[in-house]
């Protein structure tokens, strides 16, 4: 009886209360959160996903086809220009260079045959035009004498382009037998190593690498943007990016290259540009090529305008209006101010017109915003924009 008791005192108090209000004319008052309006730029975000990957990546192909006997290197291994990687089997390839020197001394041989017989028929002519003046030799002879000499130039000619063409192909051997011994084209790490020992190593057309070579020193986020976003990229805009391994460490970057057409990804209905983010040196964290990451390329307004928090700003749905209002405190009073919409990043809505700097407008909290009415009474309880940034600086 007693608790029942207690429990009527309280709704009786609380209904005398709302009388009071009723009759006295006074609002119940609303607290809100309210904060000062300043001029800032807005910084526009640009969400894109991608990997890591090291700089100046080289894939190291057999332009042979052969067995390979030796892999001089292993992955994460740091070569330099020059260095053996990986030896060829190289029996077929002396095989025939062999073949080709024999076939450039054959055709030595032939040339200096055909100089001989030049030579000899020469000697012979000479003698039957001798014979000739002595009525001693026919004309006959000496006609045939020339031919045959003119038969021997044609030959002799033939034998020095064949062998042109023997030494040509003796050079192409001895390049297929240098190939056999494949070396680092530049200095780097082995970040690949895709051959063994007995394996066949398949010619450059078959675009199968044996190994690659990266620039340890510099590691990109490639990342994939959307061609809905891709104007609001640019050459050294700064970029937040979040390897998937370390979430909550922001690491910085600087776009360096921008694809120049789109292309298609699958599991995307849209088209991307591959965009290059360079990463900052840093200490924080250990990268690998590979990684998954979320990179936010920032880009920074050069115009300051009023911003407000995107919370406090409303839509005119339930008027039929397509426009957009924020409620500002005035005197402890809810004033409906219609506004004119700027651009917009992650946080705050920038505002070309209905507010000015040093506004108090409301921003919270949210569910009360909702239900707020022009001229209700409110309590202020001051809030403070916070323009800051310490995971990365834009200027």
């Amino acid at each position: 009886m007693k608790k029942l008791f207690v429990v009527l005192i309280i709704v009786a108090a609380i209904v005398a209360l709302s009388l009071y209000q009723a009759r006295t004319g006074k609002p119940e008052q609303v607290r809100v959160q309210v904060f000062e309006v300043v001029e800032q730029p807005i910084e526009s975000t640009v969400l894109a996903t991608g990997t890591l990957t090291y700089g100046d990546e080289r894939r190291v192909r057999s332009e042979v086809d052969a067995r390979v006997i030796e892999v001089a290197v292993e992955e994460g291994d740091r070569v330099s220009k020059g260095q053996v990687l990986v030896r060829l089997d190289r029996q077929n390839f002396e095989t025939d260079v062999s073949n080709q020197q024999t076939n450039v001394a054959l055709r030595r041989i032939d040339i200096e045959r055909a100089q001989l017989r030049i030579e000899s028929l020469t000697i012979q002519l000479a003698r039957q035009l001798k014979l000739f003046q002595q009525n001693a030799a026919q004309a006959t002879v000496i006609e045939d004498l020339k031919n045959q000499i003119a038969q021997a130039n044609v030959d002799l000619k033939m034998q020095n382009q064949l062998l042109v063409q023997s030494q040509d192909h003796l050079g192409q051997a001895q390049k297929r037998l240098a190939k056999t011994v494949i070396s680092a084209p530049v200095s780097g790490l082995v970040s690949a190593l895709d051959i063994k020992e007995g394996e066949m190593a398949v010619g450059s057309a078959a675009d199968v690498p044996l190994l690659t070579l990266v620039d340890p020193e510099q590691i990109y986020s490639e990342v994939d943007v959307d061609e809905a976003d891709i104007g609001n990229v640019q050459l050294g805009l700064p970029v937040r990016v979040f390897a998937v391994a370390y979430l909550d460490t922001a690491l910085t970057g600087t776009v360096t290259k921008i694809a120049t057409s789109a292309r298609q990804v699958p599991g995307k209905n849209s088209l991307v540009f591959p965009v290059e983010v360079a990463m900052a040196d840093q200490e924080l964290v250990v990268l690998r090529p590979g990684m998954s990451t979320r990179a936010e390329v920032l880009n920074r307004s050069n115009i300051s305008y009023p911003v407000i928090p995107i919370e406090a700003l409303q839509d005119n749905a339930a008027d039929d209006d397509p426009g957009y209002h924020v409620f500002v405190a005035r005197a402890g009073i809810a004033v409906k101010v219609s506004v004119t919409l700027g651009p917009q990043d992650d946080r705050y809505q920038a505002l070309t017109s209905g507010i000015e700097t040093g506004d108090e407008v409301i921003s919270g909290p949210y569910r009360l915003i909702r239900s707020l009415n022009d001229g209700d009474a409110i309590i202020l309880e001051p809030t403070s924009l916070d323009t800051t940034d310490d995971t990365l600086s834009t200027d």
